[in-house]
């Protein structure tokens, strides 16, 4: 087992900064799969073994760690379990490689890209801590420290060695997506995601490792007089087609990745087999062929899992999930028996998008006759599969009449929602032109609602739309219908034809209230009851920040608000950040800093839904789930709890903080508290194809 493991270089294979011009040299064999039956040393997170007694940085002091013991080693560093003795405890330290960062102005990027990744606050993310530049005879050599996490494995070892099931595991998936997906809502992407940069903790908890660290070590690079144009980061069987191009990534490069892991976690296969390709036939696998189909041996997981991971491995990112999080609530759906909005492309689309990528006349010919065969016997390939590829429309003969036109479907609804339907997914059976919001129709109880505000937009190929914007417009109680009537002109296909029939998708909304605010006007002082050794404050001196903490040294604090409804509550969910600075920040670090956050229906019983302890600080916002502890009863009580030891220099902020709230960005510690009345749990059946 892989114990006290903590980070897999970004680069295991030492390809990180070869060129475009010196692939080609590299040897078949220096592919190292993830696949099972390989032995240790291609597993053990890519990473050799030297002998630490002469690792000449053994007992080296990095700002105020001590380096303990080499933990492996790769193409971009080697990374320390360290001392840090001011703090009394365990810490990894990556150093890079000599030679990166050598002028002044890379370790002015180095330590500014550091410090953005330091402001990454999840649970699931291994925290960066702090980063410098060791100064040495043989010049500066930079280093970050980070979160070291005892006790872990790469996330399909530990799933292999726990025998989870593919639920399970879709659930460890998930888990990731959603610190993947802070990432995006923070600009950073990534670029390195693969199963030993994932580790699944002691407690079955998976924490994303090295987020960033890529980046910032490619910007390195680019300061090295030595590195020439051309060059890539990351590990090979889990590079987007852009990676390999040299083109820019961004977060839905990182949705690629997730793909690539999606099918090793549940099949223990790669969807490209790379097992013995080089870097260049491993290229274009990835830029040129489909990859192989996701089928999982749970009925109810297959569809929708084969559906995900098409759309994620799309070539193109337009194609694909725009971020993480998107492809999060995909995965909720399907491990909650409800449709994905993804669908997976048939194979006449699969192998007209083959056959558009062929680089050589030779090829396309061959492609072109297989292609032809496929379209001939496939019942639902009619037309090319993408709109720009459409041809004119066809005019039929004076004595022809030709009625046949697009049909189209919606996905299924639940109809015991807890929240308001905000996008459905739309489905052609051929690509349409002209579609438009005009084309759709919103009722409820029977009346016309205005669609004001609706969206539509092509997903996951040139037949798979989404509508959007629907929340604001479902929120109010009732039975809710979605239409797709069309118009005179449109959607048409391509020879003209009009949408065959209209379609609609059906779904009711119980008695629903949301409360939502954020600390940058008055509106939450209604809901408090009391607050107790806790005030309101605004930071002056990091950006006029805003938030409650405690004010007495030592003693716990609460602050506590009601909220009343006007119906009996079936379901409710709390979305409410706190935060305690415990994880080694560059300010005084506070051991006994520590935060609750405490639901009750009567303000009497409490129950805890999130707790932040000493030497576990960072930050957690939700959502929680609360329905069982509310169910039955018209208030929700919201209680946090807050202690804090230690000042700010300056200004006595003591290091614990609810629902602190940054004037810049509003949005990312929004307290949002939902709740709905009594419907039932029934989800209608589909026609996914």
């Amino acid at each position: 087992m892989a114990d006290d493991r903590l980070a897999d270089d970004a680069d295991p294979e030492g390809i990180g900064t070869r060129t475009a011009r010196d692939v080609s040299t590299l040897h078949p064999s220096d592919t190292a799969s993830s696949e099972a039956g390989l032995p240790r040393a291609a597993t053990n997170f890519g990473l050799d073994r030297p002998d630490p007694e002469v690792d000449p940085l053994i007992g080296r002091e990095f700002g105020d760690v001590q380096l303990v013991r080499l933990v492996g080693q790769g193409g971009m560093g080697r990374v320390y379990e360290a001392r840090q003795p001011g703090l009394s405890r365990s810490v990894a330290v990556k150093v890079m490689r000599t030679g990166a960062g050598g002028s002044s102005a890379a370790s002015l990027r180095f330590r500014r890209e550091a410090e953005v990744l330091g402001r990454l606050r999840h649970p699931g993310i291994a925290h960066v801590y702090t980063a410098g530049m060791h100064r040495a005879a043989g010049g500066d050599t930079p280093y970050i420290v980070m979160e070291f996490v005892p006790g872990a494995e790469p996330l399909v070892a530990y799933a292999s060695r726990h025998s989870l099931d593919p639920r399970a595991r879709l659930q460890l998936l998930r888990q990731v997506c959603e610190a993947v997906a802070h990432g995006h809502r923070h600009g950073i992407v990534h670029r390195d995601l693969k199963p030993g940069n994932i580790l699944v903790d002691e407690d079955g908890h998976p924490k994303v490792i090295d987020f960033g660290i890529a980046r910032i070590t490619d910007d390195l690079a680019a300061y090295d007089s030595v590195t020439e144009t051309g060059q890539f980061v990351g590990t090979r069987p889990y590079m987007s087609p852009e990676q390999f191009l040299g083109e820019p990534v961004d977060a839905r490069s990182d949705v690629y990745s997730l793909g690539v892991i999606l099918h090793e976690l549940l099949t223990g296969r790669l969807p490209h087999d790379v097992h013995a390709a080089s870097l260049v036939d491993t290229a274009r696998l990835v830029c040129e062929e489909p990859p192989r189909a996701l089928v999982v041996p749970d009925r109810d997981l297959r569809r929708g899992t084969a559906a995900i991971a098409a759309h994620c491995l799309e070539k193109k990112p337009g194609d694909r999930y725009p971020d993480a999080a998107e492809l999060a609530e995909d995965l909720d759906r399907v491990l909650g028996g409800l449709p994905v909005r993804a669908r997976a492309p048939r194979l006449d689309e699969r192998m007209g998008r083959w056959l558009r990528r062929r680089r050589t006349p030779l090829a396309a010919l061959g492609a072109a006759t297989v292609a032809a065969a496929v379209v001939g016997v496939a019942s639902s390939a009619r037309r090319i599969t993408s709109p720009g590829d459409l041809p004119p429309p066809r005019v039929a003969a004076p004595d022809a009449i030709d009625t046949e036109g697009p049909t189209a479907r919606f996905d299924g609804i639940s109809s015991g929602r807890t929240t308001p339907v905000d996008r459905v997914g739309l489905h052609f059976s051929e690509p349409v032109s002209g579609l438009s919001v005009a084309d759709l129709r919103l009722s409820r109880d029977g009346r016309p609602v205005p669609t004001t505000g609706l969206t539509i937009r092509q997903v996951g190929g040139a037949t798979t739309y989404e509508v959007k914007g629907l929340r604001r417009l479902n929120a109010e109680q009732g039975s809710y219908e979605l239409s797709l009537v069309g118009t005179a002109d449109s959607p048409v296909d391509a020879s003209g034809n009009r949408l065959d029939q209209p379609v609609r998708v059906t779904w009711r909304m119980p008695a629903f209230r949301e409360v939502a605010f954020n600390l940058l006007d008055d509106r939450w002082r209604s809901s408090v009851v009391s607050m107790d050794d806790v005030e309101f404050f605004t930071e002056r001196s990091a950006g006029a920040a805003r938030f409650i903490r405690p004010t007495v040294p030592g003693k716990e604090g609460s602050i506590v608000l009601r909220f009343d409804y006007p119906f009996t509550i079936h379901a409710a969910t709390l979305l409410a950040g706190m935060h305690v600075w415990t994880t080694g920040d560059p300010f005084p670090y506070d051991p006994e800093s520590r935060a609750a956050i405490d639901v009750s229906p009567d303000g009497v019983t409490w129950k805890t839904v999130a707790s932040l302890e000493p030497g576990r600080g960072g930050e957690v916002h939700g959502p929680h789930d609360i329905g069982e502890t509310v169910e039955g009863g018209t208030t929700i009580w919201v209680r946090a709890r807050l202690t804090g030891s230690r000042e700010w220099p300056g200004d006595g902020l003591i290091f614990s903080q609810f629902l602190r709230t940054d004037p810049e960005k509003p949005e990312l510690d929004t307290f949002v508290l939902t709740a709905t009345g009594d419907h039932p749990p029934v989800i209608p059946e589909t026609d996914d194809p």
